[in-house]
């Protein structure tokens, strides 16, 4: 495939999505460590995240762009780690409270000339489909995307759910027992019971 057809190919989504990254810096949001406790005034969040591929992925990392709504700072979460080719993902990040809106999902599918990086948008009423329809034919906009969105409390543990973002609509699930007692056997100085369950909505 010649370079030009690649570069279009690659940034397809990364154009008409990248509206709230421009002139903003992604900032990294930090993995919870174990026998790391909460940090005062910040929130822990935890949860399931199935990436859309398993091992064609190629081992690359997945990330889940999101925006802190007060300050307007924008972060990068990585919820697939790089050379990972699990489907499904455990994540456990410390966050700012307050509220949060998902904005992009960012990830690459391998291909036999190097790989296709994708920005794709979060939406509750346009899946990733779609928004490739839209964007082919100029008509993504950020006025036509609902968002999903979250509230994170200080000092506080939020269970986040089973993100499922292996289709093209992206749904959340609540599978809260089933996953507390796993992440109890990592993180000894975190109470998972006691956790407040905070789907995106």
């Amino acid at each position: 495939m010649p370079l030009k057809y690649w570069l279009v190919a690659s940034l397809i989504f990364l154009i008409p999505t990248a509206i709230y990254a421009q002139n903003k810096e992604l900032e990294i949001v930090w993995p919870v460590v174990k026998n790391e406790a909460l940090q005062p005034g910040k929130s822990v969040i935890y949860g399931t995240f199935i990436q859309r591929l398993g091992f064609s992925s190629g081992g690359n990392p997945q990330d889940i762009i999101l925006r802190h709504d007060s300050s307007g700072r924008i972060y990068t979460m990585r919820v697939k780690g790089t050379f990972k080719s699990a489907k499904e993902n455990f994540f456990c990040f410390h966050l700012p409270s307050g509220k949060y809106t998902l904005l992009q999902y960012y990830w690459t599918k391998s291909k036999w000339y190097g790989g296709l990086v994708l920005l794709e948008p979060i939406a509750k009423n346009v899946n990733f489909d779609e928004a490739k329809q839209l964007s082919d034919k100029g008509e993504l906009t950020e006025e036509l995307l609902h968002r999903y969105t979250f509230i994170l409390l200080p000092n506080t543990l939020h269970y986040m759910g089973t993100w499922h973002f292996e289709t093209a609509t992206v749904s959340f699930t609540d599978d809260k027992q089933q996953l507390d007692e796993k992440a109890a056997k990592m993180y000894k100085r975190l109470s998972f019971p006691a956790a407040i369950t905070t789907l995106p909505r």
